[in-house]
């Protein structure tokens, strides 16, 4: 299997453990096996599988997909290694991959052991997403294919955007499974209470969330008027359509009261999805993959033909 192939797979599988650990989290089964890991208290054949109770199955199947994530990781790593004559980048990004992916189940670990503390839930979440952008680097710079680089200018765009988006998922994070009733405006009026922490956290939640929402939807108008490629242009289109899916997604927290796992981890995927869309749009818009390793974007521009090379002169005898 080639190192992009493989590298579209682990990412897939990293996102869908992202939203499974929003299911998780949301149907309060991150205690489901109690203070023991990665086996399950008390479960069938010394805890390597749960008993058929809901949260032990639950976060017993969680813990199982983090593991294949880790063998997927592992294998990405030999396979950039193996095709390291062609760019040692995804090597070392894959490598950097693994090292988070170990760190990750180190931290799971101590949310385990820690009673489920919410500011390593918060944590958890953001190493899951670096985790993924490192794999989306290694598909980047391993896959043929190649864009156009974009301006500095869309460059500056997209990575801002993308920051807002991780800045939005982590603002959602802190303010999760409590329910603030309003949409798109909050019951406590235009601005939050000063005095409640996760009302105020909340109201900028949903304020970035719609700013964000204007950025995305700007940046797809930008790729289809400015000329981008069309690789580029559909990544772009596909990142405001999902944004202003989450949008009703959010809304859709609100009228639930936050009490659907299901939309608590379709929110949660679909957020995960979009950060994921922008920084393979920002990598791609630095050029080749040779580009991206060896950071000479000048070789790649849009300079036009290169002019006739002048004749030399005969000589006099």
């Amino acid at each position: 299997m080639t190192t992009p192939r493989l590298a579209r797979i682990t990412l897939i599988l990293t996102l869908f453990l992202i939203g499974f650990g929003g299911f998780t989290r949301g149907s309060s089964s991150g205690y489901g096996c109690e203070d023991r890991w990665p086996l399950c208290q008390d479960g069938l054949l010394g805890g390597w599988l749960p008993r058929p109770e809901f949260h032990m199955v639950v976060e017993w199947t969680h813990r199982w997909i983090a593991a294949w994530v880790g063998l997927l990781a592992l294998l990405l790593v030999v396979s950039a290694w193996r095709g390291r004559a062609s760019g040692r980048t995804p090597f070392v990004l894959a490598s950097a991959a693994l090292g988070v992916v170990m760190f990750q189940a180190w931290i799971g670990r101590a949310i385990v052991k820690n009673d489920l503390a919410a500011d390593l839930v918060s944590l958890h979440l953001l190493i899951s997403l670096t985790v993924a952008f490192l794999i989306t680097a290694v598909f980047v710079t391993s896959s043929p294919e190649h864009d156009r680089p974009g301006s500095p200018r869309w460059r500056l765009a997209v990575g801002l955007t993308a920051i807002s988006s991780v800045a939005v998922l982590f603002l959602g994070t802190l303010v999760h499974n409590q329910y603030h009733p309003g949409w798109p405006i909050m019951n406590v009026g235009l601005f939050p209470d000063a005095w409640s922490t996760q009302s105020v956290i909340h109201w900028f939640h949903r304020l970035a969330a719609g700013l964000v929402l204007v950025a995305v939807l700007a940046l797809a108008r930008s790729a289809t008027r400015s000329g981008r490629p069309p690789a580029s242009r559909r990544v772009v289109v596909a990142t405001a359509w999902l944004y202003s899916a989450n949008i009703l997604a959010g809304w859709l927290h609100v009228l639930t009261e936050v009490r659907s796992s299901a939309v608590v981890a379709t929110h949660l995927t679909i957020a995960a999805v979009v950060s994921t869309l922008l920084v393979t749009e920002y990598l791609r818009s630095l050029g080749t993959p040779a580009t991206i390793q060896t950071g000479d974007l000048s070789r790649h521009r849009d300079v036009g033909p290169a002019p006739p090379e002048a004749s030399p002169e005969p000589q006099s005898s």
